[in-house]
């Protein structure tokens, strides 16, 4: 799902905590594994900054996805922020857009 700035994350009276998540410094398997430990806690939200994942220069966008996929299984909710084109077009092109929200790409001046 591709939103507007405006509307990425979650209404402030929503109830909705959401945290950030480095996917260079977590390991998507083993919070997977919490997540599914706590079953009895509300869905997780997970804020994603993709402008400097450096496990996507190294390890390719495919590992990127799966750690999301992963998350998503698991329950979590991603937001994605300042998601660069492969990625952008990985998703899209898999049909997973709708599996995450995906802040709207910025017009070029």
């Amino acid at each position: 799902m591709i939103t507007s700035f405006q509307a990425f994350l979650p209404a402030a009276g929503s109830h909705s905590h959401i945290a950030s998540l480095d996917l260079d410094a977590v390991d998507a398997v083993h919070m997977a594994r919490g997540l599914r430990m706590n079953p009895q806690h509300s869905r997780p939200h997970f804020f994603i900054d993709c402008s400097s994942l450096s496990c996507q220069r190294n390890l390719g966008v495919s590992h990127v996805v799966s750690q999301l996929l992963l998350l998503h299984q698991a329950g979590a909710s991603i937001w994605l922020r300042n998601v660069n084109a492969p990625l952008r077009h990985c998703l899209e092109l898999l049909q997973l857009s709708q599996l995450f929200h995906v802040e709207a790409a910025l017009e070029q001046a």
